[in-house]
């Protein structure tokens, strides 16, 4: 039996440079994207994640580089002819029409039959379980239920490549949770090949099978949510990508043997001293000393650890700290404590009896560690 041959990219992008003028927005960006991916394009406000859409799409002209769409490059076509739709935030339905004709509307233009047409309008609206909706205009309907239309629109085309520009930041924090599990499902029923815009990391995690970090034009990392959260290439990913985010503390390192001594300053006495029995940075040689980034999830820091049967003395080791502050958050409980110049956050069980400027054992998972250069913030 032969093996699979591997696909085709549904999306290159090549060497693509965007400037306005003197300023460079995009820099010698390079994605390749499988077919069925959900490619999920993330970063602050004004990384260029919107303008490289806009670029794929056509609604923007590069500068330099190419676009290719299902193995055709597409880099000055017209977005009509990129086999592509679109969602965007603002849903852009007509309003004097009925939701079965927003829906059918492009394939209304596309002169196709009207028992064809209604057949897939009916599909896609079963799909996203707007049935009873067809015959209601846009201002008879919830703001999810718009969106729901505006992506049946873009649904009954069957395009090479979807498209969605924050689709779901006009929606209530409620509302875009529910909205994020339909879009989720929509995808593993269809499998469309989809690139998706947004500034809200979390979306970013639960909807991706892979992640684009973008920060000031340039691509970060690109990979699986596990990867960008468990693996980041350096301090902005890490820093960016979780909720509460990474935390990145200064401190030393020493080689002793197999292990590396960490001492973490603490404002209030001594440095906190760990022991890592892991790789460590592979730069630190023998009896050698650096100063360096020590980032540690809060989930690894916690007191689950010794609540669940103590401490095994290597990859989970027990040290007492001072709590600045508690904030109870339902399911946990976090703990700001200072070490390495900065408030780092501790997750807690949700019923941890501590208190603000309490001194506590809490356990650190060095499994899960990463080091960070000071200067360039690359990951050691």
């Amino acid at each position: 039996m032969n093996a699979a041959m591997p696909q085709d990219p549904i999306l290159q992008i090549s060497r693509l440079q965007k400037r306005y003028g003197d300023v460079n927005v995009l820099k010698d960006i390079d994605i390749s994207m499988a077919p069925g991916e959900f490619l999920v394009l993330v970063g602050p406000s004004g990384c260029g994640k919107s303008t490289l859409l806009s670029c794929i799409s056509g609604l923007t002209d590069i500068s330099s580089g190419t676009i290719c769409i299902a193995g055709k490059d597409r880099t000055n076509d017209e977005p009509a002819d990129r086999d592509i739709a679109m969602v965007f935030q603002s849903y852009a339905l007509f309003p004097n029409m009925s939701v079965e004709r927003n829906i059918g509307f492009g394939l209304e233009v596309r002169k196709v039959e009207e028992a064809e047409k209604k057949r897939k309008v009916a599909e896609v609206a079963d799909l996203l379980k707007i049935e009873h909706l067809l015959h209601r205009r846009p201002a008879e309907l919830s703001g999810g239920q718009r969106q729901r239309v505006a992506m049946g629109r873009a649904l009954v085309r069957e395009p090479k490549l979807f498209l969605f520009d924050e689709p779901l930041s006009n929606l209530d924090a409620k509302l875009r949770v529910t909205m994020r599990t339909e879009i989720k499902r929509i995808h593993q029923t269809t499998g469309a090949s989809i690139v998706y815009v947004t500034h809200d990391q979390i979306e970013a995690m639960t909807l991706a099978s892979r992640i684009v970090v973008m920060k000031d034009g340039v691509v970060q990392q690109i990979g699986t949510p596990q990867e960008i959260y468990n693996k980041p290439v350096n301090a902005f990913v890490a820093d960016f990508m979780g909720a509460p985010s990474m935390n990145l503390m200064t401190g030393t390192a020493t080689r002793e043997g197999d292990h590396l001594r960490l001492q973490i300053p603490t404002p209030e006495g001594p440095p906190l001293e760990l022991f890592d029995y892991g790789p460590g940075p592979e730069t630190l040689s023998a009896g050698g000393t650096a100063e360096l980034t020590i980032g540690l999830r809060p989930e690894a820091m916690t007191d689950l650890g010794l609540r669940s049967g103590g401490i095994d003395g290597r990859s989970l080791q027990s040290a007492d700290c001072l709590l600045d502050v508690v904030e109870p958050a339902g399911a946990d409980t976090y703990a700001v404590i200072q070490l390495g110049g900065t408030e780092a956050v501790a997750r807690l069980s949700a019923d941890a009896p501590v208190t603000a400027g309490q001194r506590v054992p809490i356990a650190f998972d060095l499994s899960k560690i990463s080091y960070f250069d000071i200067a360039s913030g690359n990951r050691l």
